[in-house]
């Protein structure tokens, strides 16, 4: 995979040859709201950028610090539809029970189909892409 975008928050890697796209969460956590919504204005042109149309996307939310305070979850429920959307399927890795039930929490919310697990081999399946491009 070709790594197209990175910044503290968030990095994005593309494998043309399979039309897949991972946006992985790192581990710095956001520390304002404004940060936050940097972070993404900037995210959201790359995927842009990149294409959505024919593509998956795998989102990595392994490594992201927990977090459910009120003005967080705004945001991001304004967030999620413009750096979700556009994909055939979507596909969101997590690390912990607690971390899939607060994304399935935001799948209700916002309406986007995607999977999410910590299964990586049932993500491969639901992407239709190769086991090894999901991270161990």
């Amino acid at each position: 995979m070709l790594e197209r975008f990175r910044s503290p928050h968030l990095v994005v890697a593309v494998d043309e040859a399979h039309a897949h796209v991972r946006v992985t969460r790192t581990a710095e956590p956001f520390r304002t709201l404004e940060e936050l919504q940097a972070a993404y204005a900037t995210l959201i042109p790359a995927l842009d950028a990149i294409g959505r149309a024919g593509r998956t996307l795998l989102v990595d939310l392994r490594s992201s610090p927990g977090r459910n305070d009120a003005a967080f979850e705004q945001a991001m429920r304004a967030l999620r539809p413009s750096y979700l959307g556009g994909y055939t399927r979507v596909g969101v890795l997590v690390q912990s029970v607690i971390g899939a039930m607060q994304v399935q929490r935001y799948a209700r919310e916002d309406g986007i189909e995607r999977l999410i697990t910590a299964d990586g081999d049932a993500l491969a399946a639901h992407l239709g892409i190769h086991r090894a491009l999901i991270p161990p």
